[in-house]
C-alpha cells in the first residue's frame, strides 16, 4: 500500500494538470454556452415581468440581457466573425437596452415587443451560429 499511494498521488496530480490545460482552451466555448442558457432564461423572465408590469424586475432582466449580449458580441468579434452572428448579437443588445428604456418610461407594451423580438431571434440564430456543431 505504501508504494501504491505515491503512484496514485502522482497520477492524480498529472491528470489534474492535463484537465486544467484542456479546459483552459475550452473556456470561451463553455462560457458561450453558459451565456446562451442565461440569455434563454432572462429572455423568458423579462417577458413574464413585462406581462405583470413589474418595472423593477423587467428592467433588471433587460439590463442583464443587454450585458449578456455584449459578452456574446465580443465573443464573435474575437473569433473574427463580422457578419450575421455579430450583427444579431449587436441587435439583441440594442433590443434589450430599448426594452429597459421603455419600461423606465412606463411603456410596457412597446418594451414587450422589443423583448419578444429577442426571444424570436434566439431561435432563428441558434442553429446557424452556435459554435459547437453536432457530429454527423
Amino acid at each position: 500500500m505504501r508504494r501504491v499511494f505515491p503512484r496514485l498521488l502522482a497520477v492524480a496530480a498529472l491528470s489534474a494538470g492535463v484537465l486544467c490545460v484542456g479546459t483552459a482552451a475550452a473556456d470561451s466555448i463553455l462560457e458561450f454556452d453558459v451565456w446562451m442558457q442565461k440569455i434563454d432564461r432572462h429572455s423568458q423572465s423579462v417577458l413574464l415581468a413585462l406581462k405583470r408590469q413589474d418595472a423593477a424586475s423587467a428592467t433588471a432582466e433587460a439590463r442583464e440581457l443587454e450585458h449578456l449580449y455584449g459578452l456574446m458580441e465580443r465573443f464573435y468579434e474575437a473569433r473574427g466573425e463580422h457578419d450575421d452572428p455579430l450583427l444579431l448579437s449587436w441587435d439583441g443588445r440594442q433590443r434589450a437596452a430599448r426594452a429597459a428604456s421603455l419600461v423606465e418610461r412606463g411603456d410596457f407594451a412597446a418594451a414587450y415587443e422589443s423583448a419578444l423580438g429577442i426571444a424570436r431571434d434566439c431561435r432563428a440564430c441558434h442553429d446557424r451560429f452556435k459554435p459547437i456543431k453536432p457530429l454527423g
